[in-house]
């Protein structure tokens, strides 16, 4: 969820928002060239592959070199700006130490091979619907997508106090995965109906097939009958991650307030958003219908985390509490 990942940035002291900031917008350059109308379709792969390996250069700790896009006459403006800009952009990336440097590169290098990856199944027409193969295909899609910079995350609060030991570390980082798996299927669910007008559906075919559907069939709302238990089953398999995310905050000191509140809010929304789509499913299939928590709702989760900070328990009520209706 961009939207809640982009304020979880402000609450991070300040040493980690720049750390976070820097590997986003490199993460975020990618994820711009691999949709953006302003990039030739065929420079996209190659301007892919060249940030995956300026990536893997990062990975290793070593400096890297990137040139503006190629831009042609379309895209929005604060694409085509972001595209001209990177050589600032692999300037500033290339200011964060050694350590922050390198994993920044990994966790980029996963993202863009992810991003290669969709570009090759799904290409940049949508004349046609591709879905994912079958459920490995989705696990892989969703750790590429977000499980990874959830595990990021992880790796990144663990620089920050010498209390975590290595089996610490791999215990954060293991439920920052299943953190960010959650938000990206909480993504793939609400998300479904614009994405198939892109040509892209990430239900997996195998399961849609049991269902007696094919992913054209979910343009249509009549859908809904079958679609509904396979939906039933993705909004059970993102609350399970939920849930074993949340041994994320068990490792987070309770004084650590802020860092608490970033990982926090896009956990406690997606939820809020499952509660949505559980509810209303028959807005899944509406390409024009934006199932999502409002404004007013976020700022008081905002006030809540900073001014009244849940425990570990009153998070896990937060994350856990009755699904099925809209809060």
């Amino acid at each position: 969820m961009a939207r809640s990942f982009v304020l979880s940035l402000r609450f991070l002291p300040a040493r980690l928002r720049e750390h976070f900031a820097r590997a986003y917008l490199l993460a975020r350059a990618g994820d711009t060239v691999a949709d953006t109308e302003a990039v030739d379709p065929a420079a996209r792969e190659r301007m892919l592959a060249q940030l995956e390996a300026a990536a893997r250069r990062l990975a290793r700790g070593e400096p890297i070199a990137l040139e503006a896009a190629p831009l042609g006459s379309g895209g929005l403006v604060e694409e085509r700006t972001l595209l001209a800009q990177l050589p600032m952009v692999a300037g500033w990336v290339n200011e964060l130490e050694v350590p922050a440097r390198k994993r920044a590169g990994e966790v980029c290098t996963i993202l863009f091979a992810a991003m290669r990856r969709d570009l090759a199944r799904f290409g940049i027409n949508s004349d046609r619907v591709v879905a994912l193969p079958d459920p490995s295909s989705l696990d892989t899609y969703l750790y590429g997508n977000a499980g990874c910079v959830g595990g990021y995350w992880a790796q990144e609060l663990a620089t920050t106090s010498h209390r975590f030991t290595g089996l610490d570390v791999q215990s954060l980082e293991q439920s920052g995965v299943y953190l960010g798996k959650a938000l990206q299927r909480v993504n793939v669910l609400r998300d479904l109906a614009k994405d198939l007008r892109r040509g892209r559906c990430y239900l997996p075919a195998n399961e849609l097939a049991d269902h007696g559907l094919d992913p054209r069939d979910l343009y249509f709302p009549d859908a809904m009958k079958r679609l509904k238990p396979l939906l039933g089953g993705h909004l059970e398999a993102a609350q399970a991650d939920l849930e074993k995310g949340l041994e994320f905050f068990h490792h987070l000191p309770y004084h650590w307030i802020r860092q608490r509140a970033a990982a926090g809010l896009p956990a406690v929304l997606a939820r809020r958003t499952l509660d949505r789509l559980a509810a209303e499913p028959h807005r899944i299939l509406d390409a024009h219908d934006t199932i999502k928590v409002p404004r007013p709702e976020v700022k008081r989760l905002i006030a809540r985390f900073l001014l009244l900070p849940p425990t570990d328990r009153g998070l896990e009520r937060l994350v856990m509490g009755r699904r099925g209706a809209p809060r």
